[in-house]
């Protein structure tokens, strides 16, 4: 009886051992599935008669990789509609550490806004939404903005930026930019050109960059003295928020920490295993067991 369950207990061992590996090698299965090296980008449906895709990547602040709709930043059509774009293959790769800016265009001038990303978003598709932003540089001219369909918008998405014209467009702030530091710079680079061409009061542009990004009056205020530059704006007037509630980033703006999907694919193989483990261990405990019961026995 006792060489029954011995034997018993040890082709229950077998059998959950060779479970471990049948999962472990669907697990290295989904690793290399999941290690794409490829971006992929969905035309919107309303461009057309287009007859070529290219993909335009420069680090944030940084010189292209490729020139313009060169050979280098040319797609390859999927499936209908849909273009993959491999940097490794194209440009020998990108640097973890660096957080890019990524453009996609075609042939007939239709091209998306910058959208920010970085190898965390290797193996996600970019596709475009109703959502136009104006021009940064040009307020007469707008861009399609584009989305990761596995990531967080205000971590790898549209990079945020203040117009010429003194509105706030996307969703994504740059690495190592705050709220406050855009603000700056709207004072000292844009608030002229706003008092120019957007036909609204230094009260208005204020309160409204101030709402934009969360800014409340007290530390509008305080910028405002802080830069030196003279603005027709009083706090006692203000519409901007009573409290700092200023935009931020779920993460960073290089880090996919927070991402909805890092690229990564889970099917519940790794507590499959630890079930396996805590099998073979209560039949090696068995064993133990009956063994010691079968000595006392005896």
């Amino acid at each position: 009886m006792f060489k029954k369950i011995v034997s018993l207990a040890i082709a229950l061992i077998m059998i959950a051992g060779m479970a471990v590996i049948g999962v472990s090698a669907a697990t290295e299965e989904t690793a290399e599935v999941a290690a794409d090296t490829k971006f992929y980008f969905e035309v919107p449906s309303d461009w057309n008669n287009y007859k070529s895709v290219f993909c335009h990547i420069f680090p944030y602040g940084g010189d292209p990789l490729a020139q313009w709709q060169s050979k280098k930043e040319k797609c390859t059509l999927v499936e209908d509609r849909t273009y993959s774009y491999d940097p490794s293959a194209k440009v020998g790769g990108l640097d973890a550490s660096t957080t890019y800016c990524i453009i996609f265009s075609l042939d007939t001038g239709m091209e998306t806004y910058q959208t920010l990303m970085s190898t965390a978003c290797l193996g996600d598709t970019l596709y475009c939404n109703d959502t136009k932003y104006e021009n940064p540089v040009d307020s007469n001219k707008t861009s399609r903005a584009a989305f990761w369909k596995n990531h967080n918008a205000s971590e790898y998405g549209p990079l945020m930026q203040i117009t010429s014209i003194g509105n706030l467009v996307g969703t994504c702030l740059a690495p190592g930019e705050t709220a406050t530091g855009l603000f700056n710079k709207f004072l000292t680079d844009n608030l002229d050109n706003a008092r120019t061409y957007s036909g609204k009061t230094d009260q208005a542009i204020i309160d409204d960059m101030a709402s934009a990004l969360g800014l409340s009056q007290d530390t509008v205020e305080t910028l405002i003295k802080e830069s030196g530059i003279t603005v027709d704006w009083k706090k006692a007037e203000s519409k901007a928020p009573v409290v700092d509630n200023p935009v931020t980033n779920n993460g960073g703006g290089g880090n996919a920490g927070n991402s909805a999907n890092s690229g990564s694919i889970k099917t519940g193989q790794e507590m499959t295993i630890v079930y396996i483990a805590i099998a073979m261990m209560i039949a090696s405990a068995g064993v133990v067991f009956f063994a010691r019961r079968k000595r006392v026995t005896e």
